[in-house]
């Protein structure tokens, strides 16, 4: 993913992504289909950051 940096959000405006531990959750049960991503979703081009996604997302799918 190339717009989309990798951390938490501390009120900034760029679009951030982060891998999500739900296993220590008590609210929320653990994913059973795979990882889970917390997005931030920034000023960018919404157009933009779906085709990022979908490439990150596609990279990752692959291997």
């Amino acid at each position: 993913m190339e717009l989309f940096g990798l951390g938490y959000s501390w009120g900034g405006f760029p679009s951030l992504a982060l891998h999500v531990n739900l296993f220590d959750r008590r609210v929320t049960p653990p994913p059973s289909g795979g990882p889970v991503l917390r997005l931030q979703i920034g000023l960018e081009d919404v157009a933009d950051l779906i085709e990022d996604l979908e490439r990150g997302l596609s990279a990752a799918k692959a291997g």
